[in-house]
């Protein structure tokens, strides 16, 4: 059985310009895999997440969580998942602990596992120490620990996490990151939106990037990165002019006195640095990266970019 699986989803939104969120999306999340929705502001990642968490309705189209069809059975769709949503606000008054706890409770948990659930997901998020402050007297990052233990405690089968890191900082990001590959290693399924690079290419065993409501490429980041030709980039520094001659066969972008220039192979890479460096240039040669292939793909320019 699948973890998430769409059919033709469509949403439109019935303002003045009737805006077309999601245009016929086709999505399959399978059991015990943590699944990235990756795309930029606007794209249609948290329209997704709300319909597949039973928060709206779709204009047409079909969804299921576990086999359970998000209109007719929402009621069992909401005892398997837990949500993090991207602006969610705290209780001032309540501590972490309190969240984590009560809201376990809530959903049927004994005294006992609620207890136990919540220790160690306010201790995977590093929070144990400040368990009892109220979340007032917390820093942002700090909130939003305590939102995504509450999630962790609730042993949902589902989680979906709506750019759960936005606003954190490097090493507290990377610490949730460590926290999340656990729960799929414990066999939770795992769905989260983001537009951080880096997060989708350290966590994701698959991901989908989606544009303007439409799904543009699904799969591995591996596959994901084998959709282009070119497999290494070189990032050059200097005179720009001097590298004319040497890239006017290959796609590059600049940004002020520094260029990259993507090319086939290792060797090309090598060679190029080569001649960067001979004409007075700062070379260094590097895999094409996640974040490439992403803006090729949202800029339209994938089809002048892919492999014959």
């Amino acid at each position: 059985m699948d973890a998430v699986k769409t059919v033709n989803l469509v949403k439109i939104y019935q303002d003045k310009g009737k805006t077309e969120a999601l245009k016929g999306v086709n999505l399959l999340v399978r059991k015990g895999e943590l699944f990235t929705l990756l795309g930029p502001n606007g794209a249609g990642k948290t329209t997704f997440l709300r319909i597949i968490s039973t928060q709206l309705l779709p204009t047409s189209g079909e969804a299921y969580v576990l086999g359970f069809n998000v209109l007719d059975e929402y009621e069992d769709v909401r005892r398997h998942i837990a949500v993090v949503p991207q602006d969610v606000a705290t209780y001032g008054n309540f501590t972490p602990w309190e969240y984590c706890y009560y809201f376990s409770l809530l959903r049927g948990m004994s005294k006992l596992k609620a207890k136990e659930n919540s220790e160690k997901a306010l201790k995977a998020v590093e929070l144990w120490n400040l368990k009892d402050r109220a979340c007032a007297t917390l820093s942002g990052g700090e909130k939003k620990r305590a939102i995504i233990a509450l999630a962790l405690a609730s042993d949902a089968d589902v989680l979906m996490l709506d750019e759960p890191t936005s606003g954190l900082d490097a090493v507290t990001r990377r610490k949730v990151w460590a926290v999340l590959r656990e729960m799929v290693e414990e066999g939770k399924t795992i769905l989260l939106t983001t537009h951080i690079m880096e997060e989708a290419e350290m966590v994701s065993d698959r991901l989908a990037v989606i544009d303007r409501g439409r799904l543009i490429a699904q799969g591995t980041v591996e596959e994901i990165k084998g959709l282009t030709r070119e497999k290494f980039r070189v990032i050059a520094e200097g005179d720009l002019k001097a590298l004319e001659k040497l890239v006017s066969s290959s796609f590059s972008v600049s940004f002020g006195n520094r260029r990259i220039i993507y090319v086939d192979d290792g060797d090309e890479a090598v060679e190029l640095v080569k001649k960067a460096l001979k004409c007075g240039l700062k070379a260094e040669a590097s895999p094409i990266t996640l974040e490439d292939i992403f803006v090729r793909l949202i800029r339209g320019e994938y089809d002048d970019w892919k492999n014959d």
